[in-house]
């Protein structure tokens, strides 16, 4: 206790004295003031302390704040930031510089990767992978350019994303992908010597080589930069626990094309190329146009999913306990969405031509785009929409499967490869997984609403099993087909086993249920990976534990990243 001439003395004339009692720290309990009667205890009779030492008569009939019981003040949580506004947003100048330098930097570095792919693939990538196969070199630098790249650019424009942070989550992953791969191949295992062999010295040691002191720089720069990554992550995930907002602009459009299925183009893809550059041991055309044709493929999926989100919005069947929330939540225009899907579109046709003229107007290439693309769009819209007629399965499976992998295969080699559709055709039963996980989350509301899908039409019980003969079945005919054509590397894709066998149980979750298909795609993606690694790093019949172990690796960080 302060005597009350010395609070005088050197001016604090509103000194507030508070007993400490076990009340004060219960919620919803007002603590007492010293002097104030707090119980039977000899305390309560306490008359020496005051409340104040002196009083300003204006401040007298007011209490103030400091003067009340900790039980009478509202303690509120920290706020990251309104609903509308996120502490990440761009607000000036500065913010915009500071992420430029951060991230902008790596911008750079891949395009120059881009423009020297096929130097740094022979000199740099190869080295530190082998004996892993030249295929794998290449899928990695992709992996490089494609993530380092995107990463860094949704890290920028995460800045304008004023309601949710999923940009700025995603590409701060992407980026953590490319930074963890890049320090192995350019540093830790610099041209195929390991970094602790290149001397006998640790880098602090005066005898240690130059060579090792530089690598020892940028390794150590890389976990740095690793660690800042993380941290600007989880402060994105944090602000989103803690300040929930409606998806913005960015995020709706993302949302609205639903860039998570083009998994089941990828997929597929993946696998056909494994099988004609290590089984069928063809030569295939230069990296441009193996790009336009993934890239194509993924822009009519794109314009397919518009076309069927607005028919199903327009049909009625998409309402407020539906999975697809383009048009339900307004995350875009009915205007806009036609627009995106007519871009889309436009962009197929301009490579369908280009093609065509490619390929001398080869019948595979004329008939076949025309096939699948009228079972895409015919999905949901048209006098007979597929769908809601139990045929949505089978002309996913013709379009996804069989369809545009013999497209695909007339144009990059010039005739259809009926081994390389067999070898895809497990990785298509994962695909139609994807569609019946989205299925059987809506029966009930598709049932209400007539439409006669598949899950429909086998009923619950029924539903859940033809899902797990999906996923299951897939792993089951990927090594019927591999022990067919002499290829043990099919036994990769059993490391997306546990993945399978984990939606085979969430999917029987309530709360879970609503993303159901979008993991269900994700574990496509795993199962199409590793069955690809497979082929590409055992071909023949001989095991490699190496080759296994890079399956098992891989699936691990796409399980990592995608969660």
């Amino acid at each position: 206790c302060i005597p009350s001439w010395l609070c005088v003395a050197v001016g604090l004339p509103h000194i507030t004295f508070v007993r400490l009692t076990p009340a004060l720290f219960l919620p919803g309990v007002k603590g007492k003031m010293a002097g104030e009667d707090i119980g039977n205890g000899p305390s309560s009779s306490t008359s020496g302390l005051r409340k104040r030492i002196s009083t300003p008569p204006s401040t007298a009939a007011k209490p103030r704040e400091d003067e009340r019981g900790l039980g009478e003040l509202k303690l509120q949580p920290p706020s990251f930031g309104d609903s509308g506004s996120s502490l990440l947003k761009v607000r000036r100048l500065k913010d915009l510089l500071a992420r430029l330098g951060f991230v902008g930097i790596f911008i750079v570095e891949n395009a120059l990767h881009a423009t020297y792919f096929e130097h740094e693939i022979q000199g740099m990538v190869m080295p530190a992978l082998a004996p892993l196969p030249r295929e794998v070199a290449v899928s990695l630098h992709l992996v490089h350019v494609i993530f380092g790249s995107f990463g860094a650019l949704f890290v920028i424009l995460s800045g304008f994303d004023t309601g949710g942070r999923t940009m700025l989550t995603k590409g701060t992953s992407m980026m953590l992908v490319f930074m963890t791969t890049i320090t192995w191949v350019w540093w830790i295992n610099r041209g195929g010597v390991l970094y602790w062999d290149v001397d006998p010295y640790p880098f602090w040691d005066v005898r240690c080589s130059p060579e090792k002191r530089n690598r020892t720089v940028h390794i150590l720069k890389n976990f740095s930069i690793i660690g800042s990554l993380t941290m600007y992550q989880q402060m994105a995930k944090y602000e989103i626990e803690a300040s929930p907002a409606r998806p913005s602009f960015l995020e709706g459009l993302v949302t609205s094309l639903r860039l998570w299925s083009c998994v089941g183009t990828l997929a597929p893809h993946f696998v056909l190329l494994a099988v004609l550059q290590c089984i069928d041991k063809l030569t295939l055309p230069e990296y441009s146009t193996t790009f336009a044709l993934i890239i194509a493929l993924c822009a009519v999926q794109c314009a397919a999913n518009l076309v069927n989100s607005y028919r199903d919005y327009e049909k009625g069947i998409d309402t407020e306990d539906a999975g697809d929330r383009t048009l339900v939540d307004r995350l875009v225009s009915v205007t806009l969405l036609k627009v995106l899907a007519a871009l889309c579109g436009l962009f197929w046709l301009v490579y369908l031509v280009w093609a065509m003229l490619k390929t001398n107007f080869h019948p595979g290439v004329v008939s076949l785009p025309m096939l699948g693309s009228y079972l895409a769009v015919g999905y949901t819209a048209g006098p007979f929409p597929l769908k809601y007629w139990g045929l949505g399965d089978l002309a996913i499976f013709i379009a996804f499967g069989p369809g545009v992998i013999a497209f695909s295969s007339t144009v990059l080699t010039g005739a259809v490869q009926w081994k390389a559709i067999l070898f895809t055709m497990p990785v298509t039963m994962y695909v139609i997984g994807t569609l019946q996980a989205n299925n059987h989350r809506d029966l009930e509301s598709d049932k209400q609403r007539g439409a006669r899908t598949l899950a429909v039409i086998l009923g619950h019980n029924l539903s859940l099993k033809y899902y797990y003969f999906l996923l299951l079945g897939s792993h089951c005919a990927a090594l019927a087909v591999g022990a067919s054509f002499g290829c043990i590397g099919v036994l990769g894709s059993l490391a997306a086993l546990p993945q399978s066998i984990w939606l085979c149980i969430r999917i029987h979750r309530k709360s879970t249920l609503r993303t159901q298909d979008e993991e269900t795609a994700k574990g496509s993606m795993m199962f199409g990976v590793s069955l690809a690694l497979g082929i590409m790093t055992m071909p023949g019949m001989e095991v490699s534990r190496l080759g296994l172990g890079v399956c098992g690796l891989v699936v691990f960080v796409l399980k990592m990243f995608t969660d």
